[in-house]
Formats: C-alpha cells, sequence, structure tokens
C-alpha cells in the first residue's frame, strides 16, 4: 500500500488498506483541511475586494463631496457677489439722491439772504408809499377845504383809520 497527498491509495495489486476508517479519517481530515485553507483563501479575497470596493465608493463619496461643495461654495459666491452689486447699486442712488438734494437745499439757502433783503426792500417801498399816499390825501383834503382822511398807518388795520376820519 502507498500513502499519496490524498491519503492511502490501494495499491497497483488491488488491496485495499488494512483500516478503512482510519484511511476515510484521514481522507475527511485532509478534505476539511483543504477546504478549510479553500475557505479562508475566499475570505481573504473577499475581504479584500469588499476593502477595495469600499475604498473605491469612498473615494466616489468623496470626490462628490468635494464637487458638490465647490458648486455650493461658487453659488454662494455669485450669490454674494449679486447681492453687493445690488447693496452698492442702492446705496450709490442713495448717496447720488441725497447730493441732489443738498445741491438743492444749498442754493435755496444761498438765494434767502437775496430774498430776505429784495422782501425788506418792498417792505420800505410799499411804507414810503403809503406814506405818500396819505400825504397826497392830506393835501387833497386840504384843497377840498375838508377834513383830511385819514389813512392807516403802517401796521394799523384799515377799519381804524376810518374811525378816526369824522364823518363823511
Amino acid at each position: 500500500m502507498t500513502v499519496g497527498a490524498a491519503g492511502p491509495v490501494a495499491s497497483v495489486t488491488g488491496t485495499m488498506p488494512t483500516d478503512p476508517s482510519a484511511s476515510i479519517g484521514a481522507r475527511v481530515e485532509e478534505i476539511l483541511a483543504s477546504a478549510r485553507h479553500a475557505a479562508e483563501a475566499l475570505q481573504r479575497e473577499v475581504e479584500a475586494e469588499a476593502a477595495r470596493r469600499a475604498a473605491e465608493i469612498r473615494r466616489a463619496a468623496e470626490e462628490d463631496a468635494r464637487r458638490i461643495r465647490a458648486e455650493a461654495e461658487q453659488a454662494a459666491q455669485a450669490h454674494l457677489e449679486g447681492a453687493t452689486r445690488r447693496v452698492q447699486a442702492f446705496a450709490d442712488a442713495r448717496v447720488r439722491r441725497i447730493a441732489e438734494l443738498t445741491d438743492a437745499l444749498t442754493a435755496a439757502a444761498e438765494t434767502l439772504p437775496e430774498r430776505l433783503s429784495e422782501a425788506a426792500q418792498v417792505r420800505r417801498q410799499v411804507d414810503e408809499l403809503i406814506v405818500a399816499l396819505g400825504a397826497a390825501a392830506e393835501q387833497a383834503a386840504r384843497e377840498a377845504a375838508r377834513p383830511p382822511i385819514r389813512l392807516p398807518r403802517i401796521g394799523e388795520a384799515p377799519e381804524d383809520a376810518d374811525r378816526g376820519s369824522g364823518p363823511a
């Protein structure tokens, strides 16, 4: 009898091993050891493939996250720039409007002294006209030999002047 890799083998003469249970047990042990080695190799292969696939998925997910983050940052930057332009345009318009109003107020303020001077001059001219009209009325009344008409004085209401003129 000869012993091979698979256990005891019948010899060429065709004789069987003397203890069949020992040879079957050895053969079972041999098959189990071979199955364990194959299972361990398969497990290592599956684990390696799972680790490789997990790393590949993780790299893809990280790349997607970087891409999405970059797109979000670009969108946020574009939105910020647009908002900044709108705020700046609004501020520029307000500054222009304030400058226009300031210019108009300055121009009006610059004419106030002249206008006040003109108003004072008109007031003096009206006062002089009232005095002249009063003198002319007195002169006309003297010439007509009747009591003089009393014209209202500056700041006096016209009805006060009528009371002092006497009978009409």
